[in-house]
């Protein structure tokens, strides 16, 4: 039988991919390659999985999950990260655009972002023409939000 994510088998390490369920976040922190979505905790680049205990006296007594990767990675746009992006092609309801920083630091792998047309301002949403509001080749700093509820422009 194959070991899963979620299992804590002793030290053994298993390959994850980005968005595998490493556990519940009511048992398991997020280290570096993880994130925590809600009530669980995944992977958000491929590697292996890690787990870390806590450190003695700590008041949170989670242990950590990390996802250490065979080759160095970039950064990782995740939930809550800055975005520098350049929109790349426009729609009547959204608009996609690659990432090109997160955090103030450069992307070394290609990655891709919608904004919605709900997501361009807080008021009169359905008056929002992504035609005016962007072109192919403007550039955008967005927040990243789970995949949920998506990017919202700042």
């Amino acid at each position: 039988m194959a070991a899963t994510a979620m299992e804590h088998d002793g030290g053994a390490e298993v390959v994850v991919t980005p968005g595998e369920l490493l556990g519940p976040s009511s048992s398991l922190e997020a280290g570096r390659g993880a994130y925590a979505d809600g009530r669980s905790v995944r992977a958000s680049v491929t590697g292996r999985r890690r787990f870390v205990a806590p450190a003695p006296g700590s008041s949170d007594q989670r242990s950590t999950v990390e996802v250490v990767g065979h080759k160095a990675h970039g950064a990782v746009p995740q939930p809550g990260s800055i975005v520098i992006a350049r929109v790349t092609k426009v729609m009547a309801r959204m608009a996609s655009a690659d990432i090109m920083c997160v955090d103030s630091k450069a992307v070394k792998e290609k990655f891709t972002g919608m904004i919605r047309q709900q997501d361009v301002r807080a008021t009169e949403i359905d008056k929002v023409d992504m035609y005016q509001s962007y072109r192919p080749g403007d550039i955008v700093r967005a927040l990243v939000q789970p995949a949920s509820s998506l990017a919202r422009v700042l």
